[in-house]
């Protein structure tokens, strides 16, 4: 592990942060997801639509800032959406951290954020298959598979994502 990251956890409200958020989706995506999902689909994002979702999407958005720089977002939902197998419960969304970020308690600092919000109990997050160092750190933080996945056809194939649990 290198040096110790300081950095700060907060809601987005800013211009900088939604750019920073769409900045950091956009990039954390091409780094983790290349290779697990159809290249089709990843080339088909771009930085400006992600720019366009961080304003259409504002609400409910925390950032962690190192060095006056967004560099990780964490997006929930008090309310979890249709899909999932457990209701009532609260959902976490996303959590994308840059990769040159990563291992400096970041990503824990931010989904505890959302924890500490979020109304219902239990919480869902989905995972997409495959992603291997996403679903152990889950692991790490005490959620578990349900045993439900929800599979999602896109330019070049399908996606396949693994709903998990953390009960508090």
């Amino acid at each position: 592990m290198g040096v110790v990251m300081e950095f700060i956890i907060r809601e987005s409200v800013t211009d900088q942060d939604k750019h920073g958020k769409a900045y950091v989706h956009y990039t954390a995506w091409n780094e983790t997801y290349t290779g697990l999902m159809p290249q089709e689909f990843l080339d088909g994002r771009s930085l400006e639509k992600c720019i366009k979702n961080a304003y259409e999407y504002p609400k409910n958005t925390f950032v962690a800032v190192a060095k006056e720089k967004v560099v990780g977002f964490a997006l929930y939902i008090p309310e979890s959406r249709e899909l999932v197998s457990i209701k009532p419960s609260s959902e976490v969304v996303a959590i994308y951290v840059l990769q040159k970020y990563q291992r400096n308690g970041i990503g824990e600092a931010l989904l505890k954020q959302c924890i500490k919000v979020l109304p219902r109990n239990p919480i869902i997050i989905f995972v997409l298959k495959g992603n291997e160092k996403a679903i152990n750190f889950y692991k790490k933080q005490g959620f578990k598979f349900t045993g439900k996945t929800v599979e999602q056809n896109v330019k070049g194939g399908t996606l396949v994502e693994l709903e998990m649990v953390l009960e508090r």
